[in-house]
């Protein structure tokens, strides 16, 4: 059974840094001028509460933690986090729906970045940070914020870590899971910085750009502004965020190796890496010509706005510049694959995965070559490992899933009202963590807020089960988890 005190001490912690969180939106909003105290003061108070009495619920019990209550762990705090999380904007009055506040919420944490706002150049500074703030905790996960923050949580890291981690696990990079996530969390602070610096280099001022580098690296999608990027008319913005976007599309283990140990090759040897540098220049390069041969006028702008959107959308990211529904259809089904691939295991993206399609594509031939030569021994491999049938497995079993739910998904949309290309776009939208609408009911420019609240609680349950690959949010939700065995 379930460790209810060591449980109870993980929930403590946990519960407070989100009130710590807060109150650095509460003091950079007084920095502002802003006075809605009553915003951030009944949050913090509730959360400091919270996490008061967890902490003497755990007391200073064993330290024992079983894998069990990794999974029950990882899979409610995200849960706690979007509940406690969509608190500034009720208690502000910016939403007035609960379907809408703990949607916003857990497309923050999820990085899916679909909003629900439709005027978001009216919120104030405390609150548009809040919501880049989710993105950036959420990016590399709350529970290896945490492990790299508070190592001193008493509690066992490396069942959180595979807990957080299900599915492909990012690499670690030392024996101690703490040490990995300061290592990893050193790589993801600098490139954030850098970054930020970029974006106040091409013009943003500079809580602008703080905002946007959180929802950048973190591939999340929120922006200060209603019309994103495309509010500020620029260009280079664009091809930063594009250069940012990919960088943040890459296993953070590899730009760990690239940034602090110089270790440049090790980018190139990468088949995962190679792949899907490859499927960015096809899909930009389809795009592009699509665009020209629709226009009748070859030009930068057509370029740069197929790099932008092929970048953005298979980074899962979803920022955006234009209605890219008015585009030819071609590039709809571009745009459509690339939000379903994703990007790279152990970044911050999401979507299906390039290892799982690399992996698929090597079966692919592997079975073809068997058909050939039915004796000869055909082992699989990818960067020089071998593909175990464990492996396989698992990966099969996350594609069936996957169907399943984005079938499950469509057609409750379809229940909804919505027409069965929409209610598709919508799936994949926020099951893969994508952001932008794809349809036209709810196209990439408009408000999540049109939704029912079944349509908005649906859409969020989605968010979370694509962030946390499935298995690790539908775990504890399933009989055989709770029995003793």
């Amino acid at each position: 059974m379930l460790n209810y005190r060591i449980i109870a001490r993980a929930f403590s912690g946990l519960i407070g840094l989100e009130a710590l969180l807060f109150l650095i939106c509460w003091l950079v909003g007084i920095g502002y001028g802003e006075s809605h105290h009553s915003t951030w003061f009944v949050p913090i108070c509730i959360c400091t509460t919270l996490s008061l009495l967890l902490g003497l619920l755990g007391g200073k019990g064993p330290t024992h933690f079983e894998r069990r209550d990794g999974f029950f762990i990882v899979a409610i705090v995200w849960i706690i986090y979007g509940i406690l999380g969509m608190l500034p904007f009720l208690f502000g009055g910016h939403m007035h729906r609960p379907a809408e506040a703990f949607f916003e919420t857990m497309s923050g944490f999820t990085t899916t970045g679909s909003t629900a706002f439709t005027n978001i150049d009216v919120l104030p500074h405390s609150i548009l940070l809040w919501r880049s703030i989710t993105h950036w905790v959420g990016g590399m996960g709350i529970i290896f914020f945490t492990l790299a923050l508070l190592p001193a949580l008493g509690i066992g890291e490396q069942e959180l870590f595979s807990a957080e981690a299900t599915g492909l696990k990012l690499s670690k990079l030392h024996s101690r899971v703490s040490t990995t996530a300061h290592y990893l969390w050193s790589t993801y602070f600098l490139i954030t910085i850098l970054c930020g610096i970029a974006y106040r280099l091409c013009g943003m001022n500079t809580f602008d750009a703080i905002c946007h580098s959180f929802s950048t690296i973190a591939t999340g999608g929120f922006s200060t502004h209603t019309a994103s990027i495309a509010h500020f008319h620029s260009p280079a913005i664009e091809y930063v965020s594009v250069i940012f976007m990919f960088l943040s599309s890459v296993n953070f283990t590899l730009l760990y190796f690239m940034i602090f140990k110089r270790r440049f090759r090790l980018l190139w040897k990468d088949e995962e890496l190679r792949l899907f540098i490859t499927f960015i220049l096809l899909f930009t390069t389809t795009c592009t010509l699509s665009q020209w041969w629709h226009s009748g006028n070859p030009s930068e702008h057509g370029f740069r706005e197929s790099l932008f959107y092929v970048t953005s959308m298979m980074s899962t990211t979803g920022f955006t510049t234009e209605n890219f529904m008015l585009w030819p259809h071609l590039t709809w089904i571009s745009l459509i694959l690339v939000s379903i691939m994703g990007a790279c295991a152990g970044s911050t993206a999401g979507g299906v995965k390039t290892v799982r399609i690399l992996t698929a594509l090597k079966v692919m031939r592997t079975e073809v070559r068997r058909i050939l030569h039915p004796r000869a021994v055909l082992p699989l491999r990818i960067n020089n490992d071998y593909l175990t049938a464990d492996v396989l497995q698992s990966i099969f079993a996350y594609i069936c899933c996957y169907l399943f739910l984005m079938i499950v998904g469509i057609s409750i949309f379809v229940v909804l009202g919505y027409p069965v290309f929409d209610s598709f776009g919508l799936s994949i939208s926020t099951f893969c963590n994508v952001g932008p609408g794809i349809g036209y009911s709810l196209g990439p420019l408009d408000s999540w807020s049109e939704l029912p609240d079944l349509g908005l609680w649906l859409s969020s349950f989605l968010m979370l089960a694509g962030r946390l690959e499935i298995f690790g949010l539908l775990l504890p939700f399933t009989p055989s988890f709770w029995r003793d065995n």
